[in-house]
């Protein structure tokens, strides 16, 4: 009878546990817009935090649009009383701040908030041809939003300031070197082939006519930003098919980098060959590492999975070679993440 007593106590302090284990893997999610009034930036950010929070269930509203699967997540659910690792994540070329949303949720469940943001002038739902050029400037939003959220009454009490990482797609790899204190050199040089300046499939319609590399405001924007887009509170980089690599050819210009980077990238790259990205920044970066996956994996491979609506409206950023799993791109590449974080954050 004593022994039966026991094991009924005993499952009923698992079972608790076990409740108590899938409560806080729920997602919170909250939205804000930050304005740098010193740039004239707004810049819309979703905050993504585990919660003990319970989801309550709706008839969902079905959207035959989207181009890609969502997340489950509670609006504006309550956090934890504790401190968190943070992650704050930039996208890629004309992409936004839902663009990895694959990779916020797991993180999340983890136990890392995640802030992820639009870029002002080079997102999808923003998009302005100057900004497009203005790669630097990114470093400085990031900056920026993640002081905003770090003074927040709620999420930035909860903040373990010691272990603040950066995360960055694309555009938004390069945005990490950058904050890492990667000095981007935006003349042409000699050597270099017109096609690796060409303007990214993203950049929209104008009808004015711009000369990028003498342009007033965006040589007085290099001038004004480009020695000050290293940021000392993130402690460590993670980045995947990074872009950028034509402004980067010597050791100097990576000399300031100390913390260390991850990059993860597809030798079937075709939007940012892995010769003059990925490999370059590994070559020039001394506390960098590298995991390239095969020759079939390409750019796009690091958004999220797409729906079958999206693979027949936009089959360049959704369909992959045939012998690629997304998914399983998606699990390996979150496999060498969160090994990353835990040994640097």
């Amino acid at each position: 009878m004593k022994n039966t007593s026991l094991i009924i106590v005993a499952l009923f302090i698992f079972y608790s546990c076990t409740q108590q284990k899938e409560k806080i893997v729920k997602i919170g999610q909250k939205s804000v817009t930050f304005i740098d009034e010193s740039r004239n930036r707004p810049l819309p950010i979703e905050i993504w935090y585990p919660t003990l929070d319970t989801l309550v269930r709706k008839e969902p509203k079905e959207n035959k649009n989207k181009l890609f699967k969502t997340i489950e997540t509670i609006p504006n659910a309550t956090i934890p009383n504790e401190k968190f690792p943070l992650l704050i994540i930039s996208h890629g070329t004309g992409g936004n701040r839902f663009s990895l949303t694959w990779f916020i949720e797991r993180i999340v469940k983890e136990g890392y908030v995640v802030v992820s943001l639009d870029h002002y002038g080079n997102s999808t739902f923003n998009k302005i041809p100057r900004e497009f050029v203005k790669w630097w400037e990114r470093a400085i939003d990031v900056q920026f939003v993640l002081s905003q959220v770090l003074k927040d009454n709620e999420i930035g009490t909860k903040i373990d300031t010691s272990r603040i990482g950066g995360v960055g797609f694309s555009l938004g790899g390069y945005t990490n070197i950058a904050l890492a204190g990667g000095y981007v050199d935006r003349s042409i040089k000699e050597n270099q082939k017109m096609e690796d300046r060409e303007m990214p499939a993203e950049f929209p319609e104008t009808d004015e006519i711009i000369d990028f590399e003498n342009d007033s405001l965006i040589v007085s924007s290099y001038n004004t930003y480009k020695d000050n887009v290293k940021d000392d509170r993130i402690k460590a980089f993670f980045v995947m098919a990074p872009a950028i690599g034509f402004g980067f050819h010597s050791k100097e210009q990576t000399n300031k980098i100390t913390k260390p980077i991850y990059i993860v990238a597809g030798k079937g790259d075709l939007v940012a060959p892995v010769k003059k990205n990925a490999e370059n920044y590994h070559k020039l970066i001394k506390t960098s590492k590298i995991h390239l996956f095969n020759k079939n994996v390409g750019h796009y491979v690091f958004l999220n999975e797409p729906t079958e609506f999206g693979k027949k409206i936009s089959p360049e950023i959704t369909v992959d070679n045939p012998t690629v799993d997304r998914k399983k791109i998606h699990e390996k590449t979150l496999e060498l993440a969160l090994d990353f974080f835990k040994k640097n954050l």
